[in-house]
């Protein structure tokens, strides 16, 4: 059971291979998560400082990655499909993870 409510449903799209002449094959997954639309400053990996338009809170440890993109609709019927800016596990004092937040 999530700490949080998990009321919200977004998929997951990952490119699992390419061909030679560059097509994509894609996975798509659905997950449960929480999604908070707010614009905030976070950093990036690199370090950077850049806007964030939504926090995703996705139970536990889910295999999200970098790479991915993530597509959501909310209340309003509106699609948003975008990247990750960063991935943020958070950590009980046992050190297992309880929580992941993606910010995209």
């Amino acid at each position: 059971m999530a700490i949080v409510p998990l009321k919200q449903i977004v998929t997951v799209h990952r490119v699992v291979e390419k061909n030679k002449w560059g097509e994509e094959k894609t996975t798509s997954n659905e997950m449960k998560c929480r999604i908070d639309e707010r614009t905030q400053i976070v950093k990036n990996v690199a370090g950077e400082e850049v806007v964030s338009g939504a926090e995703m809170w996705f139970d536990k440890f889910p295999d999200v990655r970098y790479d991915d993109a993530f597509e959501y609709t909310d209340e309003r019927g509106i699609t948003t499909k975008a990247r990750p800016i960063k991935i943020e596990p958070v950590r009980m004092l046992s050190g297992k993870p309880t929580l992941t937040i993606v910010y995209v």
